[in-house]
C-alpha cells in the first residue's frame, strides 16, 4: 500500500519541510534558508524575507518531492557497436541534484564508476535476476551548515 504525503505549501514552516522531506535542505541552503533561525517561519515569510518569489521556491521543493530519475538503456547503443559514454556524461551532467542516473547495461560497467566519481557521482550497482547491470549514479552529497 503506498503512502500519500502532503506536498509543502506556502503555509509550511521550514522545519515541518525539513522534517517531512529532509533532501529539501540543501536546496533551502542554496538560498540562505536553514532552521536556526528561520524554521518556525513559512515557506512564504522566509521567501519574502530571502527576495525569493514563492512560486520559484516552490517549484524547488516539488524537484525535490517529485524527483524522476533518469533512466538510460544503454543495451541498444553497445549492440549497434556505439560508444554510449558521451550520452551517459550528458545526462549525468544535466541531473538536478535530487535527481538519480540509472543506467541499464549487460555487465558491470566498472571504468565508468571512476569517470563519474570525478564528477561528483557515487554510485550502487545491482545485478538483476535477468543479469541486467542496473547502476544507480547520484550526486555526491556535502555537509549542511
Amino acid at each position: 500500500m503506498k503512502v500519500l504525503r502532503t506536498l509543502p505549501n506556502a503555509d509550511w514552516t521550514i522545519n515541518q519541510v525539513v522534517e517531512n522531506f529532509p533532501d529539501a535542505l540543501p536546496v533551502l541552503g542554496r538560498h540562505g534558508i536553514d532552521t536556526c533561525c528561520g524554521g518556525q517561519k513559512t515557506i512564504r515569510e522566509v521567501a519574502a524575507a530571502h527576495g525569493i518569489p514563492i512560486e520559484q521556491l516552490l517549484a524547488k521543493l516539488d524537484q525535490v518531492v517529485n524527483p524522476t530519475d533518469v533512466v538510460l538503456d544503454v543495451r541498444p547503443d553497445l549492440r549497434a557497436g556505439q560508444d554510449p559514454l558521451g550520452k551517459i556524461i550528458a545526462a549525468a551532467e544535466s541531473l538536478r541534484d535530487e535527481q538519480s542516473l540509472v543506467i541499464l547495461v549487460g555487465f558491470e560497467p566498472t571504468p565508468l564508476y571512476g569517470v563519474l566519481a570525478a564528477r561528483g557521482f557515487g554510485h550502487r550497482s545491482e545485478r538483476t535476476a535477468d543479469g541486467v547491470w542496473m547502476i544507480t549514479f547520484r550526486r555526491n552529497s556535502t555537509p549542511g551548515c
